[in-house]
Parts: C-alpha cells; structure tokens; sequence
C-alpha cells in the first residue's frame, strides 16, 4: 500500500471511529446482546410487541423505520418511523398477486409507490409479471410508470418510453414479496435475482436460514425464526418470523420494517 493510500485508509478509519463514539453511525458489528441483524432497531424493540393477526390473513401493514442514533454505552439506537409499507396478498390458481402500497418521507415531500405483481406459487413467490406507479406528493412533474413481464430466460421493462430487455437465471424476486416468501417453512435457501423496486436487477443473491433468535420485545421473550439474503450490490438483509408464520421484523442496514397490523 503506497505512503499516500495508507494515510487515506488512517483517515477514514479514524472518522469512522469518531462517528461511531458519537452515536453518528449503527454499530452492525456489536450486537450488545441482540443479534447483529437486530442491533440496528435494539432501542426500538423495547416498546415494539409483536403483530398478532388471524391465519391466512391477506393484508399486512409495516412501519418503514430509520436508524438515526446509537447510545454508544447502552447499544440501544434510536429508530424515526419516516413511512409505511402495506402487502395485499391474494390467489388465483396457480398464481400469488401480490399488491404493494409504500409511502416513505426521508425529508419533504413524500414518496408514493405502488405496485402489482403477478408471482408463482413457489417458494420464493418468483415474478412473472408486474406493473409500478411512483410520484412525489405535489410534483406532476416527477411521475413515473412501468411495467414488466418475465419470458424465459429474459425478462422486458417497458416505461412509455423505452424497453429494456434483461437476461436472468433462476428464480427473480422483488424486495417485498421475499418478505413474504421469508415467512415460509423451511426456511427459503438458494440463489435467486432480485430486482429491486421492479427496475434494477442484481442478480446472484443468496437466500438461506440463519440460526434462531430469543429475543425481548416490551418485557416479553419470544423465539424469532431468522433468514437472511446476502449478495452483491445490496447490502445484507435479515428478516425475523414468528411462531405463527408472520415475518415481524426486517433489517437492512439504517432501515427497517417492522409489521404493524395483520388483517
């Protein structure tokens, strides 16, 4: 390593620690007696019960949660609920359709997104078609559809105004129905491509179960199930299901969802 790369590489650890001691930053790394796939929300388990709903239940509701804290002595963080994701899950034949609505502020304005998708009854719910509507609130001018469909080996995004055409293996998930396929038992384990928000494709994620957890959510234990879907360009997901077979909580680095209502 050259004189110049090693003082960058001193730099940035330095500020990273720096961060860290203030709170700026969640220690992935340091569970403080949670798991590492929980230790981003450990303050927000506290006062978080689970969601208790009917089998069968065709509708869930998530709060859309982010990191914005960590007390650097207690591990416990401090999660803002900046939005909501709702699934709508409904058969038909050998089909899942699957209706996804999210809003998300970050800042002003807010984010709406929904969409359909068209799955197969498989173990990973796999896409066969879908169509995505996303607007900011009060912008007509940012606007945006598209549908897509899967065709063998290749699945067509078309926009309005211009197609892609993208060449897949195996099975192709989006980020919401995996919350769904993850409350499966067994557990779901393999490769599968994952396009995220129904446009990018990333493709060689890894599905697989992890051990399960015991975990304290306001005073009461409960043994979570756990599995989690590692790959290139995303960071590393880890998603905690219940006895019941409702997948309670998901986290993804500074962001979290965690169910909020079964109907």
């Amino acid at each position: 390593m050259s004189a110049p790369t090693r003082r960058t590489a001193l730099g940035m650890a330095t500020a990273v620690t720096a961060l860290a001691a203030a709170g700026r930053l969640p220690l992935l790394g340091e569970s403080h007696a949670v798991p590492v796939g929980l230790s981003p929300v450990r303050g927000y388990l506290g006062s978080h019960s689970l969601a208790t709903g009917p089998a069968g239940a065709t509708a869930q509701r998530y709060d859309v949660l982010r990191w914005r804290a960590t007390d650097t002595r207690s591990g416990d963080t401090r999660n803002e609920r900046i939005g909501s994701l709702e699934l709508s899950v409904g058969r038909a034949g050998s089909e899942v359709r699957v209706t996804v609505l999210q809003t998300t502020r970050y800042s002003r304005p807010r984010n709406r997104l929904e969409a359909r998708i068209t799955c197969n009854a498989d173990r990973f719910l796999s896409l066969q078609s879908w169509t995505l509507d996303s607007a900011i609130e009060g912008r007509d001018d940012c606007r945006y559809g598209a549908s897509g469909q899967r065709d063998g080996d290749l699945v067509r995004i078309e926009d309005g105004l211009s197609e892609r055409v993208i060449s897949v293996e195996g099975p192709l998930v989006s980020q919401w129905t995996l919350m769904l396929a993850a409350a499966a038992e067994p557990a779901i384990d393999g490769s599968v491509g994952l396009l995220e928000d129904l446009l990018l494709h990333k493709p060689g994620q890894r599905c697989a179960p992890e051990p399960s957890v015991r975990v304290r959510l306001a005073g009461q234990t409960h043994e979570l199930r756990c599995s989690s879907c590692r790959g290139m360009g995303v960071l590393p997901v880890h998603y905690f299901v219940d006895a019941s077979g409702f997948t309670q909580l998901v986290t993804q680095g500074a962001l979290a969802w965690a169910l909020a209502e079964i109907a």
